[in-house]
């Protein structure tokens, strides 16, 4: 009876709220005055069927109706949610607002001054990089990152493009070349981790990013060899320069990412590939560009002149990454030696429990 009595007096309370008569929620209901009479004076419960219609009328949600309760904490919820959406279309509006003033004045602009349109369309261009980091994130709901990169890449182009037939250049395909470049190093691993690639790919993303990466090089210093008329140096001595330096990061993922070893055997080897690298690097960038033999710098840690200043700076970074792999291993066997102790403890103590 006590719940029946709650339940009435909370129909009353938001019927009452909502301006409305017993009668004209009766109408609203398509019931009749005396079943709501009933209702509010706890004596009757509505129909199951007319729970929705309730609720709209009343502007309450259907936990609200049947608790005979505010649902306080949905509420703000709710409040918040649509406090949001305001601030959000406020947002977009503003944004599409200024656009739309800047492309109208930069084209009444460009027809009162030139009396056609010229540098006009890099405004066009311009905005349309702008709306894409500016208004596109809160358009976008699915593979946002994706979109918004791309979007952005284009526009970015686009806008390049421009600029290049306004200026009456040629340079616009290397631009695109080292901006695709860019884009691969920075974004190419957070497309790749917002994907769901087929079969074993999925178990490669960081090697499809490095190889990406490798091919797009390659492709910015073809375009910028045929932009210098530099063809012929494409392979050797620029090729082959190019993979030699390439040696280090490559020599990185697979340690890192293909190495069985401990995350201290995996450092330690990481330090010594990087000190012998740092140490011939100059020497193999002599034989490969010059046709040089293949010297180490002259070095001699007790003279510090300019003659063996190179020499030496590169026998002391060797030096410590040396002693720094040396470090890492002594840290990994202590690390493997207490594993083993730890699963032998674990073992007979596993035993005696059976």
């Amino acid at each position: 009876m006590e719940e029946k009595t709650a339940f009435g007096k909370f129909i009353t309370v938001k019927r009452k709220e909502n301006g409305m008569t017993q009668s004209e929620l009766a109408q609203r209901l398509y019931v009749t005055e005396s079943a709501v009479s009933k209702w509010e004076r706890g004596i009757s419960y509505p129909d199951i069927t007319l729970v929705a219609a309730i609720c709209s009328a009343l502007s309450i949600s259907e936990h609200e109706l049947i608790t005979a309760s505010d649902d306080v904490h949905q509420r703000q919820v709710e409040l918040q949610a649509q406090k949001y959406r305001h601030l959000r279309n406020a947002y977009l509006w503003t944004w599409n607002v200024l656009y739309g003033v800047a492309v109208l004045t930069c084209l009444i602009c460009n027809l009162a001054i030139t009396h056609g349109l010229t540098w006009f369309f890099i405004v066009v261009a311009s905005c349309m990089t702008a709306y894409s980091l500016t208004n596109l994130p809160l358009l976008v709901t699915k593979k946002k990152v994706i979109v918004i990169l791309g979007t952005f890449f284009v526009t970015l182009n686009l806008l390049l493009l421009t600029c290049c037939i306004y200026t009456s250049g040629n340079w616009f395909f290397v631009s695109f070349a080292a901006l695709l470049f860019s884009f691969s190093v920075l974004f190419t691993p957070i497309v790749l981790r917002e994907l769901v690639l087929p079969g074993k790919l999925g178990e490669h993303k960081a090697l499809l990013s490095m190889g990406a990466d490798t091919l797009l090089l390659f492709l910015l210093l073809a375009v910028v060899s045929a932009d210098q008329n530099q063809l012929s140096t494409l392979l050797y001595p620029t090729g082959v320069l190019t993979l030699y330096l390439l040696v280090l990061p490559w020599a990185f993922l697979l340690v890192i990412r293909y190495s069985r070893l401990s995350v201290w055997f995996r450092t330690a080897l990481c330090l010594v590939v990087s000190g012998f690298y740092i140490l011939t690097v100059n020497s193999m960038s002599d034989v490969i560009t010059d046709g040089k033999a293949f010297v180490l710098p002259a070095m001699n840690l007790g003279d510090w002149n300019a003659a063996y200043l190179s020499g030496n700076i590169t026998a002391v970074i060797t030096i410590v990454c040396g002693a720094a792999a040396l470090l890492f291993v002594w840290a990994g066997i202590v690390h493997a030696k207490r594993d083993r102790e730890t699963d032998a403890v674990t073992a007979g103590t596993g035993r005696k429990g059976d």
